[in-house]
């Protein structure tokens, strides 16, 4: 396997990402999914959600609201534990995060420091490499909003939410009710949190606004145990059977001085991304710190069968999981043909998650009224992601369906028109085979290639 390597100019080349406002020089490295990196997040969210959700018997899916009331990150702890510790350079004015510029040992010992403001600090600045540190200082990471009307009107103070959870917990009687459910059971939810990030870097894996994909597992404090044990294994299987280079997965149980505030116990797992180790998904043991706290606050009872549950969750980050994905599938080859070596650039994503499973592409410009009857065809028969692309060259359409990871190319020819048959060509080994376009043949090589990932994943 190669080895992992910054792909952001070729991500931003292929349309997977752009730099957000670029013709207004950009917002302060903010970055929008273009049509490629689109179709890949919906799919990458759609098999989740099956993994997670739709084949779990247990778990139902809820979509809570943005906009968060204060008082529920002031029972949720975040208003008071929320922020990282920061540091500025006195002499190039860059912005550090303490635990990220000092080794974990001393971030450790800082936190156990009475005073912190006579805490020194022995490393350089990493971008001019002088020691001119300010004291640290805490640094809140919550984005607030004003829903006021007009400007007269008093300020009606908002937060955008930290993390999805909280719109489940705070549901959570309202959807124990409207379900029926006894323990154990889960609530999965897909959407948008916002973070005041100190220092953003490394493309959309830090960024200010992101995605999480989470699962709020409710249990017993006696099947804990199992339960943590089951919804860790799931995570791990689900984060390596995306890779095609499983040992560039690694997991790590927390020390207790690096919990969150609400964590009992957290297994973060981590990619070996080209600027090193970085964290993707998180599973804790929250206990039962967010219902108790919720319920403590509100006064209602938040309750089933007479206990406070506790919760096991799952949270995986969008942004950081398709770019893990995507530098683990980014290959550099040479193939031989008759014209001596080249190097090709290739994807080699999960089938799945593939833009475009399939690309339909006539061999010349003769061939194309009958390319876009067999796509239109192709339309009615298959229930994936297909893409029709007209070409002058159709080494140029496999170069070009290879880098953006289209899993199969049909290429219509001169003898198609003769016998109806049509090249498939796969992605990874290049193979060619060719296949009757009537009676479904085709159809029905492509449907099942793709139901064999899918029932490979789903044994997850």
């Amino acid at each position: 396997m190669n080895e992992a390597k910054d792909i952001t100019s070729y991500l931003k080349h292929y349309g997977f990402f752009f730099p957000s406002a670029e013709i207004y020089q950009g917002l302060a490295k903010s970055w929008d999914c273009g049509p490629n990196s689109t179709e890949l997040k919906r799919k990458l969210k759609d098999l989740w959600w099956k993994c997670f959700v739709t084949f779990q018997p247990y778990n139902v899916g809820s979509d809570s609201l943005i906009l968060t009331h204060p008082r529920v990150l002031e029972a949720s702890g975040h208003l008071k534990n929320f922020y990282d510790w920061l540091v500025e350079c006195s002499n190039c004015q860059k912005r550090h995060r303490l635990d990220k510029l000092i080794t974990a040992e001393e971030f450790t010992s800082f936190l156990a420091q009475e005073n912190k403001q006579e805490f020194s600090i022995s490393q350089n600045c990493p971008s001019c490499d002088k020691n001119k540190f300010t004291n640290p200082r805490q640094f809140n990471l919550l984005l607030s909003s004003d829903l006021q009307i007009t400007n007269q009107e008093k300020k009606n103070l908002v937060y955008l939410r930290p993390e999805t959870c909280q719109g489940i917990f705070i549901n959570f009687s309202a959807i124990q009710i409207s379900i029926r459910k006894k323990l154990p059971f889960g609530v999965g939810q897909i959407g948008k949190s916002f973070r005041n990030e100190i220092t953003l870097h490394h493309g959309i894996f830090r960024t200010r606004e992101f995605e999480q994909m989470e699962l709020e597992f409710f249990c017993s404090l006696e099947e804990k145990e199992k339960w943590w044990e089951y919804w860790n294994q799931k995570a791990w299987n689900f984060l390596t059977s995306l890779l095609n280079d499983k040992n560039k997965a690694q997991k790590k149980a927390l020390d207790q001085e690096e919990l969150p505030h609400y964590a009992k116990k957290t297994t973060d797992l981590y990619f070996q991304y080209h600027f090193g180790p970085g964290e993707l998904c998180s599973i804790s043991d929250r206990g039962d710190y967010d219902l108790k706290n919720h319920s403590e606050k509100s006064g209602e009872k938040l309750k089933v069968e007479g206990i406070t549950p506790h919760v096991i969750e799952v949270s995986f980050g969008v942004e950081r999981l398709m770019l893990a994905i995507l530098e683990d599938a980014y290959q550099e080859e040479t193939i031989e043909n008759s014209k001596g070596e080249k190097k090709r650039e290739v994807l080699k994503l999960y089938p799945l998650l593939a833009p475009y499973f399939v690309a339909v592409i006539p061999w010349k410009k003769s061939l194309r009224e009958k390319a876009k009857q067999i796509y239109q065809k192709l339309l009615t028969e298959i229930n994936f992601s297909v893409i029709y692309e007209e070409t002058d060259s159709i080494g140029k359409s496999y170069h070009y369906q290879d880098a953006i990871g289209t899993y199969y190319c049909l290429t219509v020819d001169d003898q198609t028109l003769n016998d109806e048959t049509i090249t498939v060509r796969e992605r990874d080994s290049r193979e060619q085979l060719r296949f009757s376009c009537q009676e479904q043949e085709l159809s029905q090589f492509l449907n099942q290639k793709y139901q064999e990932c899918w029932k490979k994943l789903i044994k997850i």
